[in-house]
């Protein structure tokens, strides 16, 4: 799939200029409130026009204002879940059913009505009436009405925030089997990077009618602005990890990082080879000049001393352990340790220093040092520049 969007609207206050090409099968649309995201999905759905612009899915022109072209909502290969309900209420959910089903042409027709109804457990729902249904009911309803329509690409306004958690972890993997088995691109918005990160680390960044960033959470790291705006609280590492199993017994998950074994806060539901966003703060890793017997901490991870850093009353030191950890001591430890270029060191963490990114709690920003290759931007407060970092 591959989705150009360049337009402008106006709407009172709000001014959105968004310039997008999107060829991902999954991503995620964050931003805080009123930042665009809603809107930006009413213009690919067709339920909003822009004063002006072209938006392109696959080759098909949804709207183009120098040609004068407007695709219908209701023809455009778009299936959208908007967080307001837009069907007769006083209509049953088998006749909303059934009328979207109908609408769709049989040659367009990927999926059997029977099929989506057990899929997502809408049959004890069938006889009741719209209007009398939960949020959560009602935006399954409404995923099953947009499915019907049989779309090239699938939107979801904070699906995940209307249906509620008791439903959510059904919801999930029904996501992945229409992204993996019928290659459906799925775009989620939301205000939670954790609801997202459910779905994918690929991001497209609003703010105020801007796209602040597009692409996988490492590389937002890159960028300050983004990485206030995402509200991250202090970390100083971010790692991607791949999970090799679970050791319930011992209370831990077993992932590879740089690919040397890691052990984690024990997650049972992420499957063997499923790959995840965590954070390790800075001011977290011990170092050691010997691996060390005998000790609660279970990972040792050996490296070799790339930098050693002042900052204010601290010293941070960039290992290469065939990626790169940051560590946050005192220069009193610095000296006792004789730390310097090249040495070999251990880096000491805590299982449970251990953050997944998508259960962190939007806080306020203060300051990144490493997204795990080398390139280094921190606070203003630092009195190195961050330039003399990279590489």
């Amino acid at each position: 799939m591959l989705l150009e969007m360049n337009v402008k609207l106006r709407r009172g206050h709000f001014d959105l200029a968004a310039q997008l090409s999107v060829s991902e099968n999954c991503v995620g649309l964050f931003g805080k409130s009123g930042a665009g995201k809603s809107t930006v999905f009413d213009l690919i759905s067709g339920a909003v026009q822009p004063q002006s612009g072209r938006i392109v899915l696959d080759g098909r022109i949804l709207f183009d204002s120098n040609r004068g072209i407007v695709m219908p909502r209701e023809q455009r290969p778009v299936g959208a879940v908007s967080q307001v309900y837009d069907i007769d209420t006083a209509e049953t959910v088998r006749d909303s059913l059934a009328a979207a089903y109908h609408r769709t042409l049989k040659q367009r027709r990927i999926f059997k009505l029977g099929f989506l109804i057990e899929l997502l457990e809408l049959g004890y729902l069938l006889d009741s009436r719209a209007g009398c249904l939960s949020a959560g009911e009602r935006q399954r309803v409404a995923l099953a009405r947009s499915l019907l329509k049989s779309p090239q690409l699938l939107l979801l306004d904070e699906t995940f925030a209307a249906i509620g958690n008791g439903y959510r972890s059904r919801l999930l993997p029904i996501l992945a089997r229409l992204r993996e088995e019928l290659k459906l691109p799925v775009w989620y918005a939301s205000q939670s990077l954790g609801d997202i990160l459910e779905l994918t680390d690929h991001l497209i960044v609003l703010e105020d009618g801007r796209v602040l960033h597009k692409g996988p959470l490492l590389e937002a790291v890159k960028q300050q602005g983004a990485l206030r705006y995402l509200g991250i609280r202090p970390i100083d590492n971010v790692l991607t990890v791949t999970v090799r199993g679970h050791d319930l017994e011992s209370g831990c998950t077993l992932a590879q990082s740089f690919g040397l074994p890691i052990l984690m806060p024990l997650r049972p539901h992420l499957a063997a080879g499923e790959r995840a966003q965590v954070a390790i703060r800075a001011n977290e890793i011990a170092l050691a000049s010997r691996y060390i017997d005998g000790i609660s901490i279970q990972n040792q991870i050996k490296g070799r001393i790339c930098a050693l850093i002042p900052h204010g009353d601290s010293v941070i030191v960039q290992v290469d352990c065939g990626g790169t950890l940051v560590a946050e001591i005192t220069p009193r430890a610095c000296r006792d340790l004789g730390l310097c270029e090249g040495l070999d060191i251990y880096c000491l963490i805590k299982t449970h220093a251990i953050a997944y990114l998508s259960e962190l709690d939007a806080l306020t920003h203060q300051r990144i040092a490493n997204h795990g290759d080398g390139c280094y931007y921190l606070d203003a407060n630092l009195s190195v520049n961050p330039l003399a970092l990279l590489g």
